[in-house]
């Protein structure tokens, strides 16, 4: 089968939605699957590269408020030699279904989260927000061949918003165990932080965007900060990327006075986060929206305690030790993570997403359509 992905970014630009489909066109080659990647020069790589026996075609391309406009001929031009078309929200999926369309391929859209009304909490200017809403409603509602939802969180949103039922499939994304495992040894947190005395580290780890609820933590830690346990402390591994996000974090860190108990870092290397999350005391996951929550699944994976909130999808894949916290309600984030540091965390039956399970499921969504 002759397989398009169609997606805005592509490693080496980093994220979940780019490790997700460098993990289907990997695999999908190795299946004996023909594929072929079309994404943006996000990565600083243009032109076309092989990798892992299939093709990567990096487009430069303009951007529509951060997300880049693939070019519709270059979509087109290998939609034609496509027999599926499978792509993603946002920017990418409706040139990918116009070309689609053209050559009368098949087209699925893989739904990773849908914010509807909650893009208000993540956008403060309230036309912005409508229109982030109303272009999200209109991407969702074309009529693609398939829609696949990653949870049923999100399946669940995609109904509110009129996507039809019966054309929906769940396929979960996978983890991959190799990298995250119980064997993982743990890298020493307080080197990474510059920490004089030992101290037990209560870590973020991701982009300080607005979806994240890194400023919500932040809330949570002001509220506290006169009683947490001496020798805990917060440490951020942060994306410097939304910049101005990043420096409204570290004007909150000033403005709270916080920051005898808030260390942060910039990004590290994705190889390198397995050890350094081995190695915190708990992983704080306090997002307002989720669509998957591979944050969430890795960490849970090393045998990590997480506080998590329940938005989204994290209630799906979460397990092991673990708190939920009402999404977006600080003062129950701090009485958790309050309990946290008493070692008062639930036990949650252990829950695996194999990334063999998930392209099984995609096969079957690419036979169903072609």
């Amino acid at each position: 089968m002759n397989i398009l992905l169609v997606t805005e970014h592509f490693p080496p630009h980093v994220g979940g939605v780019e490790i997700v489909f460098q993990e289907y066109a990997k695999r999908l080659s190795q299946r004996g699957h023909a594929v072929k990647v079309i994404t943006s020069d996000s990565g600083n790589v243009e032109g076309i590269r092989k990798i892992d026996g299939y093709d990567v075609h990096y487009e430069k391309c303009p951007s529509f408020f951060g997300h880049p406009l693939l070019p519709k001929v270059a979509i087109e031009r290998q939609a034609k030699w496509a027999d599926v078309v499978h792509t993603t929200t946002y920017t990418a999926a409706l040139p990918a279904l116009k070309a689609a369309k053209k050559f009368e391929k098949p087209c699925v859209l893989m739904v990773h989260e849908v914010l509807g009304e909650k893009w208000s909490q993540v956008e403060k200017n309230p036309l912005r927000a409508l229109g982030f809403q109303l272009f999200e409603q209109f991407t969702l509602k074309k009529n693609y061949s398939l829609w696949q939802t990653v949870s049923e969180a999100t399946k669940k949103d995609s109904l509110v918003c009129g996507v039809p039922g019966e054309r929906i499939r769940t396929v979960r994304h996978g983890i991959d165990y190799r990298m995250w495992n119980r064997e993982v040894s743990g890298k020493n947190l307080n080197e990474l932080f510059d920490l004089g005395d030992p101290r037990n580290v209560l870590l973020y780890n991701g982009r300080p965007g607005q979806t994240k609820g890194v400023f919500l933590l932040l809330e949570a830690i002001k509220k506290i900060k006169g009683v947490i346990p001496k020798d805990f402390i917060f440490g951020f591994i942060l994306s410097r990327r939304p910049t101005g996000e990043r420096k409204k974090f570290e004007r909150l860190v000033k403005k709270y006075d916080i920051g005898n108990i808030v260390r942060f870092v910039d990004s590290l290397p994705y190889s390198d986060l397995p050890n350094y999350r081995k190695g915190a005391f708990t992983l704080l996951i306090p997002s307002l929206t989720e669509g998957f929550g591979f944050v969430a699944a890795e960490t849970c994976a090393l045998g990590v305690p997480v506080i998590a909130s329940t938005a989204g999808s994290l209630s799906e894949v979460v397990s092991g030790r673990a708190l939920f916290f009402e999404n977006g309600n600080a003062d129950d984030l701090a009485e958790k993570i309050l309990l946290a540091t008493q070692n008062k965390f639930e036990n949650i039956p252990e829950r695996k997403f194999e990334w063999d399970d998930a392209i099984d499921n995609v096969e079957s969504m690419y036979r169903e359509v072609v």
